[in-house]
C-alpha cells in the first residue's frame, strides 16, 4: 500500500484530484514513487507484515533483525532445526534475537526467520514526507503536461507563439536542462525526519 492517499495530496495542495481520473492515476503513480523511494531510503518496509527471511551467521549469541519494529518471532530454524522459544532463543529490545543455551550457528543462509514487523498504522510524519514527495512529483507532471513534455521552459505566449527556455527543474547543481525526471524525490530535511527508520546493518 502507499505511505499516504489521493486525498492527502488533495488536503497538502487544496486542490480536487479524485474527481478526473487522468489526474488521479497520476497522483496513485506519484504515491507509488514515493512510497518505493521512502522504503529503500530507510531500508525497511515499514507497514506492518509478517515474512520468512533467510540470514547468514558469523555465530555469537545475537543477531539483528533486519526490519523494524518486530512485532512477534513466530518460528526459528538454525541449520534445519526448529528451535524453541523461551529455551533456545528469546527477542530482545530492538530486533536483537538472543540465542539462550549456545551460540548461532555459523554458517551461509543458515537460519530461517518468520516474523513480524512495521507499523500496522504508517506513522504520521512518514505519511507527511510521502505527501510532499508524492505531491512535487504529481506537479512535475502537470508542469511537463502543460509545456508539452519540453524540458526547460519557462514561459509561452499563444500570439505569434514564443516559448523561452529556463535552466530546466529539478537535477543539482551543474545539471542543467534535466526536466521534471530529474528533480530529487527525497528533500535533504525529509531525509532527516526518515533517519529515526532506516536500518544500518549491525555486525
Amino acid at each position: 500500500m502507499g505511505f499516504c492517499t489521493v486525498a492527502d495530496i488533495e488536503a497538502f495542495l487544496m486542490v480536487t484530484i479524485s474527481a478526473d481520473p487522468v489526474k488521479n492515476a497520476s497522483a496513485l503513480r506519484a504515491i507509488a514513487e514515493a512510497t518505493e523511494t521512502i522504503k529503500n531510503y530507510c531500508h525497511q518496509q515499514i507497514e506492518r507484515m509478517t515474512e520468512t527471511i533467510t540470514l547468514d551467521c558469523t555465530g555469537g549469541w545475537k543477531i539483528f533483525l533486519p526490519e523494524l519494529p518486530v512485532i512477534s518471532v513466530d518460528t526459528v530454524v538454525e541449520d534445519g532445526d526448529t528451535l524453541v522459544v523461551g529455551t533456545d532463543y528469546q527477542l530482545g529490545q530492538y530486533g536483537v534475537l538472543r540465542r539462550l543455551d549456545d551460540d548461532w550457528a555459523a554458517g551461509t543462509q543458515i537460519l530461517d526467520v518468520t516474523y513480524t514487523h512495521g507499523y500496522a498504522v504508517i506513522p504520521d510524519d512518514v505519511v507527511g514526507v510521502c505527501t510532499r514527495a508524492a505531491a512535487r512529483a504529481y506537479q512535475a507532471g502537470l508542469g511537463a503536461a502543460a509545456v508539452g513534455a519540453v524540458s526547460g521552459v519557462a514561459s509561452m505566449t499563444l500570439g505569434d507563439y514564443s516559448v523561452s527556455l529556463g535552466t530546466g527543474g529539478g537535477g543539482g547543481v551543474g545539471e542543467g536542462i534535466m526536466g521534471a525526471s530529474a528533480a530529487r524525490m527525497l528533500l535533504l530535511s525529509e531525509k532527516d525526519i526518515l533517519n529515526r527508520y532506516r536500518y544500518v546493518a549491525q555486525q
